[in-house]
């Protein structure tokens, strides 16, 4: 009897620890290992997400999709998903709640994009939802585009390049007939002379004029380099008038003082000055006058008379 009841007890505790073993595997499964939070974000499509999607952070798991409700609008049919997040957990508000996909094969996840804001987001919130890109609807899409341009555009641009093309070959045709052998005869013309410009006596001549040209360009560089000493040499001589103007700045502002007083007397008798210079004119005219018409006053010249009886 005694034996019946150890045998009891080890299958009771037996299944007793399969069963918590059972309920932390079903834990794990679930994504639920203790308290959680709970946030919103809507989507237009929720292809692959249901219960159980999981919730990531930057690709860390840190919840699952609990729920999945449709919701009627007057604009349409909304999917408003509830995520439990691990209690605590700090979301910036600016965060996004985007549908990702890490291959064409594997599941459909949520990553939350942590956002640049000081402020986290309260639990019971509303996310920013961001939905995944359909690829093969967006392929179906291109694929359509590229037949739709290809029949109405591709295909007449083609048949309007290629008459272009056509009648460019037959102007081409009609101007090498024309137009391009006569060209060509000049251009023959022009080689033969330009051959006989460049006979061997008319390359002698060149080259003698390139030598020239090198012995010249040495010429310059030479008066070049004559100038640029000259130059040197003014640049000094304007250094030191400079100097010598600003050492004798005083004598020269005496200078200017003093001839500016001597013109000022000059200006004041220059009246009487020119009458006397017209009267020494005159009397020298009629002194000339009379030695012409006789010389001989030279030798006995009357004595000149009174000035009261001239007047």
């Amino acid at each position: 009897m005694r034996r019946d009841t150890i045998n009891y007890t080890v299958v009771g505790t037996f299944v007793v620890i399969l069963f918590v073993a059972f309920l932390m595997v079903l834990y794990q499964i679930t994504g639920r290992t203790g308290p959680v939070d709970y946030y919103y974000v809507f989507y237009g499509n929720v292809e692959g997400i249901k219960y159980g999607t999981p919730v990531l952070y930057e690709g860390y798991q840190i919840g699952q999709v609990d729920l999945v409700d449709p919701v009627k609008e007057a604009g349409g049919t909304e999917f408003k998903l509830t995520l439990s997040v691990i209690r605590g957990w700090q979301i910036p508000q600016d965060s996004v709640a985007a549908v990702v996909k890490s291959g064409l094969l594997s599941a459909v996840a949520i990553n939350i994009e942590e956002g640049k804001s000081k402020e986290p987001l309260k639990p019971e919130s509303v996310l920013q939802g961001q939905e995944a890109a359909d690829i093969f609807a967006t392929m179906t899409d291109v694929a359509a585009d590229i037949r739709d341009l290809s029949r109405n555009s591709l295909k007449p641009l083609l048949d309007n390049l290629n008459s272009q093309l056509n009648a460019i070959v037959g102007d081409v045709r009609v101007l090498t007939n024309d137009s391009l052998k006569p060209l060509l005869d000049k251009l023959n013309q022009s080689s033969e002379k330009l051959e006989a410009i460049l006979s061997d006596k008319n390359k002698e001549n060149i080259d003698h004029i390139l030598a020239n040209l090198g012995s010249s360009s040495a010429d310059l560089g030479t008066l070049i380099h004559n100038m640029e000493r000259t130059r040197t040499t003014l640049d000094r001589i304007a250094v030191n008038v400079d100097r010598l103007i600003d050492e004798n700045a005083d004598n020269v502002d005496s200078t200017l003082k003093d001839l500016k007083k001597s013109m000022y007397a000059v200006s004041q008798h220059i009246d009487a000055v020119v009458n006397d210079l017209e009267g020494s004119s005159r009397n020298m005219y009629e002194f000339t006058r009379q030695i012409r018409d006789n010389p001989g006053l030279l030798l006995r010249s009357p004595a000149p008379a009174d000035e009261d009886k001239r007047r």
